[in-house]
């Protein structure tokens, strides 16, 4: 009835890619990575992702940037930011740009992430179902 969902983790850290590409894979997620904000674009022009975790500073393009990338490419894409120096100006500025949500890192457990990425999805699935009635 709903596809697969496809997450697509975007960091700088490799470990952080690692340990949440083998905690979603676990959770029954289709899981792609990569540790470049701009790889990550070109990813997305190429194929469809459900949810997009990024983390707020990396190199070459800041993490807000790339939200707002996302967004203007595909506004369903659910994005959940990721950082490790939140204010309240970062937060404000990623929620105004369309962030779903934002998680602070280090994580004190990965079933947070697993607990906002099934709100995200529950969303996405509350719109497919909308558009199936509207649309069918």
């Amino acid at each position: 009835m709903y596809p697969k969902i496809k997450i697509l983790i975007v960091d700088d850290e490799q470990e952080i890619v690692v340990a949440l590409e083998e905690f979603l894979r676990l959770e029954g997620y289709e899981v792609y990575s990569t540790t470049s904000s701009l790889e990550a674009l070109e990813m997305i022009k190429k194929q469809k992702y459900h949810i997009v975790l990024a983390d707020i500073k990396m190199p070459k393009m800041d993490g807000i940037e790339f939200l707002i990338q996302v967004k203007q490419y595909d506004a369903l894409t659910q994005v959940i930011m990721m950082t490790g120096y939140s204010t309240m100006d970062k937060t404000m500025r990623c929620l105004e740009a369309g962030a779903n949500d934002y998680i602070l890192k280090p994580f004190k457990d990965l079933s947070q992430v697993a607990d906002m990425i099934k709100l995200s999805e529950d969303k996405l699935k509350r719109w497919w179902d909308t558009m199936r009635k509207n649309f069918a």
